[in-house]
């Protein structure tokens, strides 16, 4: 009965009320930061060690992706962390928010340090490509307990087709150069690599373990990373003519990741 209540609609619907009011009003999450950072905000790429990079963040509240699963404000310890939630990543009250919005669909409160992670362009399709293949084929049960997302994935396996260059064709620009779409509407290198000039640092997902030392200095914040997920060994057949069909879909955004490995790859914080 009380487990009933508490995944209820309703109740979701004010408790989420009164952590809003909780964070807005008391949540200080500035004061754990460097002079001049009022909060941290996550450019999510989709593939690009994103969730891990959260975990580090999360591990601060003793939170994990289990923990928080689709909510969008949650209160631990002396921190408010914001998920998913275009609102609450506008409002600004947390200390860290992450979520796969595209950089000109949101308007951030000064003084929020923001980031990303890119990854080489190919490789980053070949892991969506193998993370619908997991949805696809994984048990219900498995499947929930190590993404949250699971359900939300489930309903789009139609993109999967019978093969990976029907994946590459039913994509949208947003899913198929998510990176140069995070940075430009239009999918325009030029204005993506001056849109991404904007963001406070830029990382590679090649270089995670450098991210994560260079954002413990640039943040003063202990982050300690806790990978909560393996899908496994995913089968899947990818020809040559189908990479070759692919990469030539991603050419812009090649160019764009290209360009960004030149001008942002190691840049140390000062």
């Amino acid at each position: 009965m009380i487990s009933k209540i508490i995944n209820s609609y309703t109740y979701k619907k004010y408790h989420r009320k009164i952590k809003y009011f909780l964070s807005s009003r008391y949540y200080n999450n500035s004061k754990y930061l460097p002079e001049g950072i009022d909060r941290v905000y996550h450019i999510h790429i989709r593939k690009s060690a994103g969730t891990s990079v959260n975990s580090a963040f999360w591990n601060l509240g003793d939170l994990t992706l289990k923990k928080i699963g689709r909510e969008p404000l949650v209160l631990s310890k002396k921190f408010s962390f914001v998920c998913f939630n275009k609102e609450l990543i506008e409002a600004g009250h947390y200390l860290y928010a992450s979520a796969h919005f595209a950089q000109w669909e949101l308007n951030l409160k000064p003084n929020t340090f923001t980031f990303t992670v890119l990854r080489e362009p190919y490789s980053r399709l070949v892991s969506l490509y193998k993370y619908y293949t997991w949805v696809d084929q994984v048990d219900e049960k498995t499947g929930y307990y190590l993404d949250t997302s699971y359900y939300v994935l489930k309903a789009q396996k139609h993109l999967l087709g019978k093969t990976f260059k029907d994946f590459v064709d039913v994509l949208s620009d947003k899913y198929l150069t998510n990176q140069l779409y995070t940075f430009s509407q239009t999918l325009n290198v030029a204005d993506a690599l001056n849109n991404i000039s904007k963001v406070n640092r830029v990382y590679f997902q090649e270089d995670f373990q450098y991210a994560i030392s260079d954002l413990e200095t640039c943040l003063k914040l202990p982050l300690h990373v806790k990978n909560e997920r393996n899908f496994g060994n995913i089968d899947i057949h990818i020809s040559e003519e189908e990479k070759q069909y692919a990469l030539s879909k991603l050419k812009d955004e090649i160019e764009f990741y290209k360009l960004a490995v030149e001008k942002y790859k190691n840049v140390v914080c000062i």
